[in-house]
């Protein structure tokens, strides 16, 4: 750096105070005049170029920025005032480069390595993010900001724990912090704390009452939970400011679609994809389009845009090109517990005392109208539903760890270990359910399908029911949703990795029912939608639960429910439709290359009745 003079090294702390208290023109006309009087001082160009960037002028900073470097191209801040000029002119990539020569120049400087991350995150490259966030981290471990992105990251990937414990850390640190607050408040949504939720969101609303991120946020909020003109209120609020607000515009169509305005909701992710966002806004906006002109009977829009939108969401994931093969590795260990030997195991109940009767588990697989069956049968004054939440995994961990994978394990489980996996079980429902013996539990997560020898085994009372749709329209249906990221969901991204987990996941199905005594009952979602009354009553009489018809008026149950944390939040607390029955009829030639894959589970589930793509009708 050149030796400041007196008159020069005076203006620079002029300049410096101005800009700190936000007098930016000042600012920006003092250092000016001190480039004019030594032009070959570095700091003050990158402080201008900063000074220029932060005034909106964004080519004088670049210009600024550039001739900084010129002068002192050895400057890790040199450098790293030009990522961040261009980071804010949407060139990532080159911002990018730029923030990995400062780091190559000055290996620690935290501010470099965190601005990094942020770009690499916009970028969607997540695994380098996430190893420049945590080098800003090591560098600096009270690092607000790196703590608040990383763990919206984690949050973004599903990771939920991790996202929240790095979220209160950044809250200590900041307590009024709202960008971390808005994103504690999705955090706390996502683990079903919703009242919490909408405290976290008002009081970040309360400190930055204009942020709109934090605005999208609890309107977000208020839309799952069916607050709709609220929601509205505020999208509106942030539109009249911001009229192409991603998050805004994404969930003004989502309201629109919710009352069936279709054309304008198409209209209005039409109008968003045209602007730069992230490649994980992208995927949202593209995914959302698609379901919207499925509405609209427009398959052939409406599958280019879910197969991209899709690809985009595959980008996101830490699992790479091979997403989701670990969750099906999970499936073919999980049914290699279903031996002879696991069959013959008797069971003695006076052994095993339990303080409550064994639940009911709604299994199948998702789309198949898990969520609608929940919720008619959480109108029952006797059952308590419990929404996919984690007690199964946690018992089903427990025991693996026990097992430590062997085939026998299952088989050989002891009285004493049945109990306490029991206990385990019931322990983590309790966190999310209130559970009383009066009452009977129903557990629902569809994919715990694939784990019903360790429930059936733990508790061999129980009954299971089986939600069935046909297996087009359930795995098409599952390419179309917008899933919360994790190993299962993986194989989503794609129709062919959908059909191949459907018919990996009803293939174990089989087994165990041809291997154990299982108690179940199936009802098939066509046959629900069409005669509500007698299908649930049906139900009810196997699980020896008297009928009441309350079970019937579930939709009004739904909306007084509050938020429900799955894709069909928004369609059970509306009347039953018949839209989506038979949808794949619509989208037969895209179903070809998958139909040798799932024929055999058409026939086994009694659908060959229904006409197969190549066969419709004229």
């Amino acid at each position: 750096m050149a030796k400041n003079n007196v008159l020069t090294q005076g203006k620079k702390l002029k300049a410096d105070t101005a800009a700190r208290e936000g007098r930016l023109e000042e600012a920006r006309t003092l250092f000016q005049h001190v480039c004019q009087l030594n032009p070959s001082d570095a700091e003050a160009w990158v402080k201008l170029g900063l000074v220029q960037k932060r005034l909106g002028r964004f080519d004088d900073a670049e210009t600024s920025a550039r001739r900084a470097i010129l002068l002192a191209p050895k400057v890790g801040y040199c450098h790293h005032a030009l990522g961040v000029v261009l980071h804010s002119k949407g060139r990532n990539d080159e911002a990018i480069v730029a923030y990995r020569k400062a780091i190559a120049l000055q290996p620690d400087f935290s501010d470099a390595h965190y601005l990094l991350a942020c770009a690499l995150h916009e970028s969607g490259n997540l695994v380098e993010a996430i190893g420049s966030y945590r080098q800003a981290l090591a560098l600096r471990p009270d690092f607000p900001e790196a703590l608040g992105d990383l763990g919206a990251l984690f949050l973004d990937i599903g990771e939920l724990s991790q996202g929240a414990e790095l979220l209160a850390r950044a809250l200590v640190l900041q307590p009024a912090n709202s960008a971390a607050l808005n994103n504690m408040s999705n955090a706390l949504r996502l683990q079903g704390k919703v009242e919490e939720a909408f405290a976290h969101y008002r009081h970040a609303l309360c400190l930055t009452p204009d942020s709109p991120d934090v605005t999208v946020g609890l309107a977000n909020l208020l839309e799952k939970s069916g607050e709709l003109a609220e929601a509205d209120e505020l999208v509106q609020r942030t539109l009249a400011k911001l009229p192409m607000h991603p998050g805004a515009v994404l969930l003004a169509a989502q309201l629109a679609r919710r009352e069936k305005r279709y054309q304008e909701a198409a209209g209005l992710l039409e109008s968003l994809r045209s602007q730069p966002m992230r490649l994980d806004m992208a995927g949202d906006v593209e995914l959302a389009l698609g379901q919207i002109y499925d509405q609209l009977d427009n398959p052939e829009l409406a599958y280019p845009l879910i197969v991209s939108g899709n690809a985009k969401k595959a980008r996101l994931s830490l699992l790479g090109e091979s997403g989701g093969e670990s969750y099906l590795a999970r499936v073919a260990l999980i049914s290699s517990f279903a031996t002879p030997a696991l069959a013959r195991c008797e069971h003695d109940e006076t052994k095993i005392p339990s303080d409550y009767p064994a639940p009911v588990f709604l299994i199948g697989f998702p789309r198949s109208g898990t969520t609608l069956l929940e919720q008619i049968l959480d109108s029952h004054p006797g059952i308590v539903a419990m929404e996919e939440k984690g007690a199964v995994a946690t018992m089903v961990n427990a025991f693996l760890a026990i097992s430590n994978g062997q085939p026998g394990a299952l088989a050989e489980l002891n009285d004493e270990t049945i109990a306490q996996l029991r206990q385990i079980y019931f322990r983590e429902a309790k966190n999310h359910v209130d559970i009383r013996p009066d009452t009977l539990l129903l557990d629902k997560m569809p994919l715990n399908t694939v784990v019903v020898p360790i429930i059936w085994r733990v508790f061999p009372e129980a009954r299971f029911i089986l939600a069935i749709r046909h297996p087009c329209d359930a795995s098409l249906s599952c390419l179309m949703q917008n899933f919360a990221a994790n190993e299962a969901m993986a194989n989503f991204s794609s129709l062919e990795k959908t059909a191949r987990t459907y018919a990996t996941v009803m293939e174990a199905w089989r087994k165990y029912i041809d291997l154990l005594p299982i108690v179940y009952h199936r009802i098939r979602y066509e046959d629900l939608i069409s005669d509500v009354e007698g299908e649930s009553r049906r139900l009810l009489a196997f699980l020896d639960i008297a009928w009441d018809g309350v079970v019937l008026n579930h939709t009004e149950h739904a909306r007084k429910r509050g938020a429900i944390n799955t894709p069909s939040y928004h369609q059970v607390t509306q009347p039953i439709y018949q839209h989506a029955k038979y949808r794949w009829k619509r989208y037969e030639r895209d179903l070809l290359p998958v139909m040798g894959i799932l024929q055999p589970f058409i026939s086994y589930f009694g659908y060959d009745e229904v006409a197969q793509p190549g066969s419709l009708a004229e």
